[in-house]
């Protein structure tokens, strides 16, 4: 397994070029062209319908690797059945990619995933988590944190927390089907380039989920995607760990997580959240992160 400890490890050729539609500082394009540095140019993407739809704009595209675009709800059946073709051709070096939002993850195209997920086929899953459904306008998905402003969430007189729901915990769910299930972030891409590593070498399915900051439908300042991004990790909003065969590893601990504030304040969409509000998406990161904190290095799933 080819092991990254520093940046200056990373191979110098890049498979995704410049000049694609994505916004500027965009953390899920940014995730894809750090993907395709491990994984290289044998590699075919299968994208679920979502903002990353938009790259390949025909005839262009910045992207010099094979690209599937799909319904939003059967990327990973589609992924399956190039996995078996190229298996029965005896091409079995072929990286077969899931690139997908967590619309298409979380909600339309769940039953999909938990089937390949469940037969362990040879897949690597990347969702780019954005916490919405964005390339639609930013709307509410289960991956929406509480408090979250939304298009479908709106805060007003009757509701000004936003989004009341508490977001799903789909790393636990893919743990669950006894897969190689981890989170990552764009502030710490070693980490995530050596994830993305061992599930190459893996045999069968591996589900890892990146933090895919959103600029428009976050509502910051573009040059802050990588601040936010670290941020949301010291701020146990978005804790590193993976699961193995059911067994919990932190991948970054901290002895005391930093107070939500900087992380709220940085974007539109909690802006206006109630203090009331802060105080409970505080309490719901403390108790998750305690919960991470027990079970790490003990079955989890």
């Amino acid at each position: 397994m080819q092991q990254f400890k520093t940046l200056k490890d990373l191979p110098e050729q890049d498979y995704f070029t410049g000049g694609s539609s994505a916004c500027a500082g965009c953390g899920p394009s940014m995730g894809l062209k750090l993907a395709l540095k491990v994984l290289g140019p044998e590699t075919i993407i299968v994208n679920a319908s979502g903002c990353m739809t938009l790259l390949p704009l025909y005839p262009n595209t910045p992207l010099k690797a094979s690209w599937i675009h799909n319904a939003i709800e059967n990327a990973s059946s589609t992924a399956a059945g190039a996995r078996h073709g190229l298996d029965m051709l005896g091409n079995k070096d072929m990286n077969v990619v899931v690139y997908a939002g967590d619309g298409a993850t979380y909600d339309i195209g769940l039953a999909s995933l938990s089937a390949v997920a469940a037969k362990n086929e040879r897949i690597i899953y990347i969702c780019y988590n954005n916490q919405s459904f964005g390339n639609t306008g930013f709307q509410w998905s289960t991956a929406t944190p509480y408090g979250s402003e939304t298009k479908t969430t709106p805060r007003g007189k009757n509701n000004p927390t936003g989004t009341t729901a508490v977001n799903k915990d789909m790393v636990k769910i893919m743990g669950a089907h006894r897969v190689y299930a981890a989170t990552a972030s764009l502030a710490y891409p070693v980490d995530f380039l050596n994830k993305l590593s061992r599930a190459k070498e893996r045999d069968g399915f591996s589900y890892i989920e990146l933090l895919g900051a959103c600029t428009a439908g976050w509502n910051y300042d573009p040059r802050l995607t990588i601040r936010i991004s670290k941020l949301a990790v010291r701020c146990g909003m978005w804790p590193m760990y993976e699961i193995e065969n059911g067994i919990l590893t932190l991948n970054k601990d901290f002895s005391e997580l930093k107070p939500i504030d900087e992380f709220l304040k940085l974007q539109g969409r909690y802006r206006a959240l109630p203090q009331d509000g802060v105080d409970r998406l505080q309490v719901l990161i403390n108790e998750h992160w305690a919960e991470l904190k027990e079970y790490n290095g003990q079955r989890y799933v």
